[in-house]
C-alpha cells in the first residue's frame, strides 16, 4: 500500500530539490518517504506536476488519505451525474448497483491509485460524444483523460472514423501541446521512453500474455493476435458502424486484454462502462450472455479462494495469472455480445 501512490507526490518533491521527476534525489537531501518500495514516477510530467505539488505539501500519510477521499469525491460525482442524466432510465438502479459493487474498486482504493480519474474523465467523455456528438467538451474530456494515462491514443481511429474532428483536434491537439515542451527538456524524457518501450514490448501482467505461464505459447504469438484483432476492430468498424459507445468500450477491453501495463486495477474502468452501457442500451440485461458476463466482471474474482486456501498476500505468479485469465475471459464474452449486438441491429436498419 504506497507503493504506487507515493511515485507521483515523491517526483513532485524531488523535483523541487534539484532531483528528476522519475523521484530520483540528490545526494544528501532527504526523502519524501522511506516506505513501500515506492515506483519510479512514470506518469506524464504535466499531470505529475499538477497533481504531486499540491500532494508534497502533506505529511506522505496525510496526503494518502486526502486521495483516497478524492477517489469517494470523484465516485460521488460519477453516481449523481449519470442518476440526473438517466433519472428516467427503468434500469437505474441496476445500473448504479453494477458500478457500486464493482470488486475491483477494491485495488484501486487498496493502492489510492490515480486510475480512478481516467474512469471519471471516460464517463463524461462517451456521454458527451454518445448523446451530443462532435463537441468542444468531449475533446477537453478526451484530453483530460489522455493526460494521466495515454490508454485513449488507440481512440483516435474510432474519432476520426466516425469524423469526431474537433473532438480530435482539441483532445490530441492539446496533449501533444502539453507534451511537447516536455519532450525538448530532458526532465521529461522518462515519460516517452517508457512510453515507447512499452509499445515494443510485451510482457505477463494481467494481460492474454499471462497464458506464457501455462503454456509453450510465445509471446509473439499473442502480438501477432493483437495485430490482427486491431485489424478486424478497424474493419468492424467500417462495415457495421456500431454505436460510438460500443467501439470505444470494445477498443478499451483491447487495451485491458493485450497491453504490457495492465495490473488488475485498471479493470475498474468497466464498473463505469458496464452501468453506462446499460443506461444508454448498448448492454441490455435482458440478454443471458450480457447478463451474465456483467455479474461476472462484478463480483469478486477466484483470487478470494486463493486467499482463503492459504495463500499470502504476495501470490504466486500462476495463480495471479489465473486471476488474469478469468478477467479476460468475461471481459471477451461481454465483447463478443457487443459486437454480435451490434451486427443484429445493423442488419435490422438495413
Amino acid at each position: 500500500m504506497g507503493q504506487d501512490f507515493f511515485s507521483v507526490p515523491n517526483a513532485a518533491y524531488s523535483f523541487l530539490h534539484g532531483g528528476t521527476l522519475t523521484g530520483e534525489l540528490p545526494i544528501g537531501i532527504a526523502s519524501y518517504i522511506n516506505c513501500c518500495g515506492v515506483n519510479s514516477n512514470v506518469y506524464h510530467p504535466l499531470f505529475t506536476l499538477l497533481i504531486g505539488l499540491p500532494l508534497q505539501l502533506f505529511q506522505p500519510w496525510t496526503a494518502f488519505g486526502i486521495w483516497g477521499a478524492l477517489h469517494l469525491v470523484a465516485s460521488i460525482v460519477i453516481v449523481t451525474f449519470l442518476w440526473k442524466k438517466f433519472r428516467h432510465h427503468k434500469y437505474l438502479y441496476f445500473a448504479l448497483s453494477f458500478y457500486l459493487l464493482n470488486s475491483y474498486h477494491y485495488y484501486e482504493i487498496q493502492h489510492a491509485q490515480y486510475h480512478f480519474l481516467v474512469s471519471l474523465f471516460t464517463v463524461f467523455f462517451l456521454y458527451e460524444a454518445e448523446i451530443k456528438g462532435d463537441t468542444r467538451l468531449a475533446g477537453v474530456w478526451y484530453f483530460l483523460g489522455l493526460l494521466i494515462k495515454p490508454l485513449g491514443l488507440l481512440w483516435i481511429f474510432p474519432l476520426v472514423i466516425y469524423k469526431r474532428f474537433q473532438t480530435s483536434l482539441i483532445g490530441l491537439g492539446i496533449y501533444i501541446l502539453v507534451s511537447i515542451p516536455f519532450l525538448i527538456l530532458p526532465i521529461g524524457n522518462y515519460f516517452f521512453n517508457n512510453l515507447f518501450y512499452r509499445v515494443d514490448h510485451q510482457a505477463s501482467t494481467y494481460n492474454l500474455f499471462a497464458l506464457t505461464e501455462f503454456f509453450p505459447i510465445q509471446a509473439e504469438i499473442i502480438k501477432y493476435l493483437a495485430i490482427s484483432l486491431a485489424l478486424l476492430l478497424l474493419i468492424f468498424q467500417f462495415v457495421v458502424k456500431p454505436k460510438f459507445f460500443s467501439i470505444i468500450f470494445l477498443w478499451i477491453s483491447f487495451q485491458l486484454i493485450f497491453y504490457s501495463l495492465i495490473f488488475h486495477y485498471h479493470y475498474s474502468i468497466l464498473a463505469s462502462l458496464i452501468c453506462l452501457g446499460i443506461l444508454l442500451n448498448v448492454i441490455e440485461l435482458k440478454n443471458p450472455l450480457a447478463l451474465l458476463s456483467s455479474v461476472m466482471l462484478t463480483i469478486p474474482t477466484p483470487i478470494i479462494f486463493f486467499h482463503l486456501s492459504g495463500d499470502p498476500d504476495i501470490l504466486p505468479t500462476q495463480h495471479l495469472s489465473m486471476v488474469a485469465l478469468w478477467s479476460i475471459f468475461w471481459l471477451t464474452m461481454l465483447c463478443a455480445y457487443i459486437i454480435t449486438s451490434s451486427f443484429r441491429k445493423s442488419s435490422l436498419k438495413v
